[in-house]
C-alpha cells in the first residue's frame, strides 16, 4: 500500500518515462478505431473543456486551489495540494504533507522553471520540458487539457450505461500516458468516469515505476464565476487504494513573486 504522496510524485514522474524518445504512430490495441468517429469524439471532449476553461478568470487576481487528499482506508494518511495560476502563463504548486513540504514547483511561462527539492531542501532549476512534463499531472483541468499538442488521438467508443444513466465514451491514446476510456454524461456534457487500460500509447511497455490508476471519477463540480470546476474526484490505485480528492477555489489578490522567487508560502 503506497503513500499517497508517493503515488502522486510517481504519477508526476510518468511523463519523464519517455520524452527522449522520438514517438511514432501506435495503433491502439484495446479499441479498434478503424472506421470509428473522431468529429463526435473531438465534439464531446471540446465541448467539456469549454465548461471549465479557466482561461475566463479574473485578468487581476490569482486563482487559488486547495485540494485535501486522504486514502479512505488510512485517513491519517492526509496531503494538501495548493495551486495558484495566474494568467497568462503564471502557476505555483506546493504539496503539503505531515506539516512539512513534500514537493513544489512554480514559473513565470517565460524564464523561470523551478523546482523545490525535498531531500536538499532548496529549489533548483528545471528546462521548460522537463517542467511541463512534471507539472501536467497536477493540472486541475485534467489530462484532456491540451490534448492535440500532447499528440492524443480520440476516437468515439459508443453509448453505454452507466449506474443506469446513458454515457458516451471516448477513446484516448495518448504518448507517456495510459490508454483512457472517458466517460461523459449524456444529459450534462461533463466528466464522470475514466478507466485506464494496461499500455501506454498503444502497445508500448509502461516504465517500471509508472503507477497506474485503475480509475477516476468526477462526483461533483461546482460553478466559479462563469465556468465549472471539478468539487470531489476519488480513484482507485491497485485494485483496492481508494484515494478522495476535495478541492475549493478562491481569487486571491494579485502577487507576482509566488511565481518568481524561491520561498514556501504556507510554511
Amino acid at each position: 500500500m503506497k503513500k499517497i504522496v508517493a503515488i502522486l510524485m510517481l504519477t508526476a514522474c510518468l511523463g519523464m518515462a519517455y520524452a527522449q524518445e522520438e514517438e511514432s504512430h501506435i495503433v491502439p490495441m484495446s479499441f479498434d478505431t478503424v472506421g470509428a468517429d473522431t468529429t463526435r469524439a473531438i465534439k464531446i471532449i471540446d465541448s467539456y473543456l469549454e465548461k471549465i476553461d479557466f482561461s475566463q478568470a479574473n485578468n487581476d487576481s490569482v486563482l487559488c486551489v486547495v485540494s485535501y487528499v486522504v486514502d479512505r482506508s488510512h485517513p491519517h494518511d492526509t496531503m494538501t495540494v495548493y495551486r495558484w495560476y495566474m494568467r497568462p502563463y503564471y502557476n505555483r504548486i506546493e504539496i503539503w504533507q505531515g506539516g512539512k513540504i513534500e514537493g513544489g514547483y512554480y514559473s513565470d511561462g517565460v524564464k523561470l522553471f523551478r523546482k523545490f527539492h525535498t531531500g536538499r531542501r532548496e529549489w533548483a532549476d528545471l528546462t521548460p520540458d522537463s517542467y511541463f512534463n512534471l507539472v501536467l499531472p497536477f493540472d486541475i483541468r485534467g489530462a484532456l487539457y491540451n490534448w492535440r499538442s500532447k499528440g492524443g488521438e480520440v476516437f468515439y467508443a459508443g453509448e453505454v450505461k452507466f449506474q443506469g444513466a446513458p454515457v458516451e465514451r471516448v477513446f484516448v491514446t495518448m504518448p507517456q500516458t495510459f490508454d483512457r476510456y472517458y466517460y461523459f454524461e449524456k444529459s450534462t456534457g461533463m466528466l464522470g468516469l475514466v478507466v485506464e487500460e494496461e499500455h501506454i500509447y498503444g502497445d508500448r511497455e509502461p516504465a517500471k515505476n509508472a503507477v497506474r490508476v485503475d480509475w477516476r471519477a468526477w462526483h461533483e463540480f461546482t460553478p466559479f464565476h462563469g465556468f465549472y470546476l471539478p468539487k470531489e474526484e476519488s480513484y482507485q490505485v491497485g485494485g483496492e487504494q481508494i484515494v478522495i480528492l476535495n478541492h475549493s477555489y478562491h481569487y486571491e489578490a494579485p502577487q507576482t513573486k509566488l511565481f518568481t522567487e524561491d520561498f514556501i508560502q504556507h510554511q
